[in-house]
């Protein structure tokens, strides 16, 4: 039997090789293939540092409108013609400003300009945006955007507002309706419409271009009519109760993560009791036990006052409940005890009481 040769996969003689020669051909392949790597590292960071222009249009761009320093925009301060302007006012851009296209967005295509926030504004009944820049003619790069919301009506504007006003910003009367304005932002209502104006930069220039849009949207609230007068639960609260009206929330439906609460006024007192008003009519007592029963899933029974069963966080101990009072469901919550719950409900039923009997006089 013929001795079996050496074997040739395996080398056993530790770092030595059995090859005698190198193939031209393989070193001739490994330097193209280092090179082929070389070339490619180097295009990446070439194109790293060269990005592509098309990667930065505005989003009108990417919906096939011209961007507002394009040469199809409007020139010395004037607007670009558009199919739909809706409610924004004409002239919006002052002196040495150029306004471009206006942009629309509906239900279905909301997300394409505020992708992210969409949810929050369909809350409170969103209908249609009205979107445009408006730049300065010498520095396109500085600019105010502007979104104008239909949201259908005067409370759900409203609701919009003070879920996106900063806290420590206090909101003041404005024509139509409530809004601030704070360094490089204005954010106003008038009736059902909701306008948020952001500045690109904190500046003389930009202040003056956010007062003029200021004004020209407060200039529509006469013709609006009492649309655009403040909703009666208002009064409930500044007339009744001394709480500023930029102080008062309005959810339109879930408040407090409860399905049945819709349409909730509500304002944050002092210390930290929250209390709140609906206007429910016929149903104002059921509305009241769905309330009560509501809190007494999250807590324990803490007693019966003032015709009120009153309920303890299990967790945070505070306490709340609900009552109905001349067409009205009122409440609080998070009170930190008992006595001070109670005197806010009473507060805030006097306050009912009032305005019932002002609607009668």
């Amino acid at each position: 039997m013929a001795k079996p040769r050496d074997d040739q996969v395996f080398v056993k003689d530790g770092r030595r090789h059995h090859r005698p020669v190198y193939s031209r051909t393989e070193f001739r392949l490994g330097i193209g293939i280092v090179a082929i790597l070389a070339g490619i590292a180097s295009w990446i960071a070439w194109r790293g540092r060269n990005p592509d222009p098309e990667l930065f249009q505005s989003g009108e761009a990417l919906l096939g409108a011209p961007d507002a320093t394009s040469p199809g925009a409007a020139g010395g301060g004037g607007t670009t013609a558009s199919a739909d302007r809706g409610p924004l006012p004409e002239d919006l851009a002052g002196e040495g400003w150029r306004e471009g296209p206006v942009s629309t967005f509906g239900w279905d295509n909301l997300y394409v300009k505020i992708d992210g926030r969409e949810d929050y504004y369909k809350t409170f009944g969103f209908r249609q945006l009205w979107f445009v820049s408006i730049a300065r003619e010498d520095d396109p790069a500085t600019a105010v955007d502007l979104e104008l919301y239909d949201l259908g009506t005067k409370e759900n504007a409203l609701g919009a507002y003070a879920g996106e006003r900063p806290e420590g910003i206090v909101a003041e009367p404005f024509p139509g309706g409530l809004g601030h304005l704070d360094r490089n932002a204005l954010l106003c209502t008038r009736g059902p419409l909701y306008l948020r104006a952001i500045g690109s930069a904190e500046s003389p220039e930009v202040r003056a271009q956010l007062e003029r849009v200021r004004d020209a949207f407060g200039a529509g609230a006469e013709s609006a009519g009492p649309e655009t007068d403040l909703p009666r639960p208002y009064a409930l609260f500044t007339e009744g109760l001394g709480v500023a009206a930029g102080d008062v929330a309005y959810t339109a439906e879930n408040a407090f993560s409860f399905g049945f609460a819709q349409e909730v006024y509500s304002t944050r007192l002092s210390d930290d009791s929250e209390i709140f008003a609906v206007e429910s009519g016929d149903a104002a007592a059921r509305l009241a036990q769905q309330f009560r029963d509501g809190f007494r899933e999250y807590g324990e029974a803490a007693g019966t006052a003032e015709a009120v069963e009153w309920t303890s966080d299990r967790y945070l101990h505070t306490i709340a409940g609900a009552k109905a009072v001349d067409g009205w469901t009122i409440g609080v919550k998070d009170a930190p005890d008992l006595e001070a719950a109670k005197a806010h409900l009473a507060r805030l039923e006097t306050a009912v009481k009032s305005l019932a009997n002002g609607a009668d006089r």
